[in-house]
């Protein structure tokens, strides 16, 4: 896998006032965010609202912009679930749809780091996809430890890259170690430099939905040797990060998003999330491209 670009945009889920899927955005949001300089997107990721999908759902999600972008941008679909025979069966359904796979480990379940392995062993023994791990132990309740990502890793040269959201910086170096020719990104927006700085790759981002060109420019400007200039990038967009933050992603973003474009339904999330709270919407930051640049 050689992504061309090195800021990878989780694609929110957008729903209609009855909550009904709302294409017609899901298209208009990508095909902005590829206007701005994303070449690689992820859909049914956390952001995505992807538990709140109906399988069938799902599939329709990734056949619309499949069909839509596949000849314009790579398409990573993220699979998540801790019933390992229906996650293979829904892998079958939405593989024709994907250029490479993102699987996060079960959640709810616990399972020890051999039950891990074996979850994971199964779907990618299920599938011809390259295949992204995914560890999010704050929404999963279980870590992947890095000698689980190594034997997983070990599985097939088809394993090309985790993003780490477990913010344990640490655990990332024990990673690259054991791994190395294994691509990190960072799962975490507040983390891309230290990231970046101990051998990763570049961030799949929640941050990117609306300031694309800015984290863009703080890891190309890494990678070009600037990093005094990435500093600023990174230390200027910290409260911005800390707004997406501020509830339960994909709340921020998708209230952001609505504002930015004047649409109320970009706001829409399906329960048991419901929209950002007042108290937040007070603490809205400014949205300039600009600002972010100084």
């Amino acid at each position: 896998m050689k992504y061309s670009s090195r800021v990878i945009t989780v694609i929110p889920t957008f729903f209609n006032d009855d909550f009904s899927i709302d294409f017609e955005s899901i298209k208009s949001h990508i095909t902005n965010q590829m206007d701005r300089g994303i070449e690689t997107i992820v859909i049914l990721g956390t952001t995505s609202e992807a538990p709140t999908l109906s399988l069938e759902e799902r599939v329709l999600v990734a056949e619309y912009v499949f069909n839509n972008f596949s000849k314009h941008l790579t398409i990573i679909v993220g699979l998540g679930g801790n019933n390992t025979k229906e996650m293979i069966n829904e892998l079958k359904l939405i593989e024709p749809f994907a250029h490479l796979i993102m699987i996060s480990q079960p959640s709810y379940n616990k399972p020890s780091q051999e039950g891990i392995y074996q979850h994971f062993k199964s779907l990618i023994e299920s599938t011809d996809r390259q295949i992204i791990i995914y560890n999010i132990p704050s929404r999963c309740g279980v870590n992947i430890n890095p000698a689980t990502v190594q034997k997983i890793s070990q599985l097939t040269n088809r394993v090309v890259a985790i993003k780490e959201a477990s913010g344990d910086l640490s655990q990332m170096m024990q990673i690259k170690e054991l791994c190395s020719d294994l691509q990190l990104y960072s799962g975490d927006d507040g983390l891309v430099l230290p990231v970046l700085s101990i051998g990763g790759v570049g961030v799949i981002s929640v941050v990117s939905n609306i300031l694309p060109e800015v984290v863009l420019s703080m890891v190309n400007e890494y990678f070009l040797g600037n990093l005094s200039r990435a500093q600023v990038y990174f230390y200027n967009l910290r409260p911005f990060v800390k707004f997406c933050f501020i509830e339960t992603n994909p709340v921020p973003i998708k209230y952001m998003l609505s504002v930015l474009t004047d649409k109320e339904s970009l706001a829409n999330v399906r329960l048991p999330l419901v929209g950002l709270s007042s108290e937040s919407k007070k603490l809205h930051p400014e949205i300039s491209v600009e600002k972010y640049c100084q």
